[in-house]
């Protein structure tokens, strides 16, 4: 089951679904859920997921997650009650992290191991998304947010050499980077990221992406009209590459007033 949207009716909809299913043997559950509004206390933990799911299947062999749970005004918990809530045999097979934000938003991700899924959103600096085992490198989709600290351009270089198939990439940062000084030798390159959805960025992530890093399959991008007027000004040469093969442009605005300008930095997204 994958619910990507979050949930409002968790405990009204999902959990009684779930608990029919008692012949069930393998089970992968890739959901997010509003806490908030699903009327939940607190963040789904190991507690839940064995009183509420695996208790009512008898017959389940394997079960396989990525749950993310979102508050308002969410009450801090600390990741070990979230870690203990497993029993102990288990905990070496799941991972979770526990997140805060300035817009008074939390939010608790808890996984099973290897992670199975393909798909990240709400990623922070806090999470725990470079690692030995290379846990997330199957990632295509990822979705970066954080209101709290900037994405530095190391993060991204980590980005690109840890997730090699990464093919979508949305981001949230109106943050101005402070180690701007700190850029690697050579151009990032984003092998097969083919999608980049940029509405909500301080310009600091658009000279990144377009002036630093090498994005050869890049086919549609969704920008801040601002931003993207701002990029075809400066006119660099590796920008002009990056957006070549562009198809499908989307701006936060209509482009009427720039649109001869637009039209000769992005020529198939208008063929």
């Amino acid at each position: 089951m994958k619910v990507y949207r979050n949930i409002s009716n968790y405990k009204e909809c999902i959990v009684p679904l779930l608990q029919r299913l008692s012949n069930v043997e393998y089970l992968t559950l890739l959901l997010a859920i509003n806490g908030t509004r699903s009327r939940l206390d607190h963040f789904v933990d190991g507690f839940d997921l064995e009183k509420d799911i695996v208790s009512y299947m008898p017959y389940l062999h394997q079960f396989n997650f990525h749950i993310r749970t979102i508050f308002q005004n969410a009450t801090h918990v600390e990741i070990n009650t979230i870690r203990e809530s497993f029993l102990k045999y288990q905990q070496e097979s799941i991972g979770c992290t526990v997140d805060y934000f300035n817009n008074n938003y939390g939010q608790c991700q808890i996984y099973s191991l290897p992670f199975i899924g393909n798909r990240l959103d709400f990623i922070s600096n806090r999470f725990p998304l470079f690692d030995i085992n290379n846990t997330f490198s199957m990632v295509t989709m990822l979705l970066l947010f954080d209101d709290v600290k900037p994405f530095e351009n190391l993060f991204f270089a980590r980005i690109a050499r840890d997730l090699p198939y990464l093919k979508t990439l949305e981001m949230f940062n109106g943050l101005e980077q402070q180690e701007k000084t700190i850029v690697t030798t050579n151009n990032l390159e984003f092998t097969h990221l083919s999608t980049l959805i940029l509405f909500d960025i301080h310009m600091d992530y658009a000279e990144l992406f377009f002036y630093q890093s090498h994005l050869p399959r890049l086919i549609e991008l969704a920008i801040h009209k601002d931003i993207l007027l701002a990029i075809i000004t400066q006119n660099q040469q590796q920008a002009r590459d990056n957006c070549s093969k562009v198809e499908h442009l989307v701006s936060s605005e209509k482009l009427n007033d720039s649109i001869d300008a637009v039209r000769n930095f992005f020529p198939l997204a208008f063929h």
